[in-house]
């Protein structure tokens, strides 16, 4: 299969996975917070809240790996994909450990001494955390698996074990319906057990698919390769270990400010964020092997170019999903939930935002992974994201409103943009106005129309399921319209034609083999 149509292909299965994943979580979060109720559903969003970070701790470390194997399947060197497999797993073996301890130690403390939690709900509040830390460790240690699987461009696998995944989470959601016992405690139970089986399945899969996965870490054991491998996985954990210190360091700087209550409404922003990035990540996950293997390659023109075009269709298919959302959501959330915590409206609004800042930089991040040189960016990158915690709390003491820590956050998300495009530019040349020239400008200027299109008309009319599919379809159409005229270049429009051209003689060759 050629590259760009396997780019389309595993694009297509990993979307067709992420509808089903997002429809199934949303509604397993509605059972949730419906049993749970808004405070210990906001006492799991504070402490338990990793489990629902570790999709992305796990995609951003799987990366690492991923990295070094892409790049040497692109040189063809299956000697050292063996070798690369092997002592990733020592790694992470022993990083899993090392943040097992982190976890527990911090956890314990702020659990005791600083979270605003009930006393009669400290004991449960600490199981929950342990169960955290396992479901940590187990996500951790099946980081060079996934990054094999993400390496060979499996999504089809891939997406079916998300899937799997999803109806599990659904199946324990239910079930703490029905359980007369202490339903936060069993919840966080049946969650570490869902880890686990999604472990299993993706060991034994790579094990039996991948000849490099049948190793002995004995024999593998290489200080060179662990040196290098390490050098990059722990400045690639520190940049992701940056953001998961400010996501849930928000989370604990709203809870000594208000309690758990708004925790509820921070945590449903964040489901809410999760399932619409879905769609931007499902289109990463297949371009993101083909930029590594591309520099790999040495081809580094081709790399450029995959992460160019990446960075604008990140941020084009997440605003697709997320303008008219912004602007139904008290609508969306009042027939999502029950009963809508406090905040909801305005912290989702708010996370959208920050999001949208984010997406436009997603091939850019790539492409600096790919090349290698990530020590300096990530230190640079993460200490500008960590700042939103003091100065967040800065505006908080002065009375701000609750959601103000997420557009601190938001304005961050800025400058560090700024940073990350001349770092760019410093690894590969590229010129700093070209990019935002021809990336950010073109992704704003485009969505400037529907907008105010969007704005024009949800200014006039009320609530309810017709004035939704209205602004659905009017923020729909007049976003591609604008996407095509407007956020597309020349090249980006041949390129788009070219890969459809290739997908549709891929499908139409299976038809007439059938």
């Amino acid at each position: 299969m050629k590259a760009s149509t396997k780019i389309v292909y595993n694009t297509g299965i990993t979307y067709a996975k992420a509808v089903v994943t997002s429809l199934v979580s949303l509604y397993a979060t509605r059972l949730i917070l419906n049993a749970l109720g808004a405070g210990d559903f906001g006492l799991y969003s504070v402490i338990g809240g990793m489990i629902s970070m570790l999709a992305f701790l796990n995609a951003a470390m799987t990366t690492s790996t991923q990295r070094y194997l892409s790049f040497n399947l692109g040189k063809g060197n299956m000697e050292k994909v063996r070798s690369i497999f092997a002592n990733s797993v020592i790694i992470h073996i022993v990083i899993g450990i090392i943040l097992v301890v982190g976890i527990e130690f911090i956890g314990l403390y702020f659990i005791k001494h600083k979270l605003r939690i009930n006393s009669q709900r400290i004991e449960v509040a600490t199981y929950i955390l342990h169960f955290v830390v396992a479901s940590t460790f187990l996500t951790i240690i099946s980081v060079p698996y996934e990054a094999v699987i993400n390496a060979h461009e499996d999504m089809t696998f891939l997406a079916l074990v998300s899937i799997i995944e999803s109806f599990l989470k659904l199946f324990a959601a239910v079930g703490i319906i029905y359980i007369t016992a202490d339903k936060l405690l069993f919840y966080g139970f049946f969650t570490l057990i869902v880890v686990a089986i999604i472990r299993l399945i993706k060991q034994v899969y790579s094990r039996r698919k991948f000849p490099e996965c049948s190793v002995t870490l004995r024999l593998e054991y290489n200080k060179g390769q662990i040196a290098e491998l390490t050098s990059f996985a722990g400045w690639n954990l520190f940049g992701v270990l940056c953001s998961l210190g400010r996501n849930q360091g928000v989370a604990v700087v709203l809870n000594l400010f208000f309690g758990t209550v708004v925790n509820a409404a921070y945590g449903v922003a964040n489901q809410i964020n999760a399932q619409l990035m879905f769609f931007s990540q499902t289109m990463m996950s297949a371009m993101r092997p083909q930029i590594m293997k591309s520099e790999g390659a040495d081809d580094r023109s081709r790399m450029i170019r995959l992460a160019l075009i990446a960075n604008k269709f990140s941020f084009f298919l997440f605003t697709f999903f997320a303008l008219p959302l912004y602007f139904e959501m008290p609508f969306v959330l009042k027939l999502w939930l029950k009963n809508v915590p406090e905040y909801s409206v305005e912290f989702c609004r708010s996370i959208i935002l920050l999001t949208m800042v984010n997406q436009i930089n997603m091939g850019l991040m790539t492409a600096v992974q790919a090349i290698g040189n990530i020590k300096v960016y990530q230190i640079v990158a993460g200490g500008i994201q960590l700042l939103t915690l003091p100065i967040g709390f800065v505006y908080l003491k002065l009375g701000y409103p609750a959601y103000s820590i997420v557009l601190v956050s938001a304005i961050l998300e800025c400058i560090s943009t700024v940073f990350r495009v001349f770092y760019f530019k410093y690894l590969t040349s590229y010129p700093v106005w070209d990019y935002f020239k021809n990336v950010i400008a073109n992704s704003l200027f485009s969505l400037l129309p529907p907008v105010a299109l969007v704005y024009s008309i949800y200014s006039r009319i009320g609530n309810g399921w017709l004035n939704f599919i209205i602004v659905c379809i009017i923020s729909g159409t007049s976003y591609l319209i604008s996407i095509y005229l407007i956020g597309l270049s020349k090249d980006d429009k041949r390129i788009f034609v070219e890969l459809s051209k290739n997908l549709k003689k891929k499908f139409s060759s299976k038809i007439y083999k059938k």
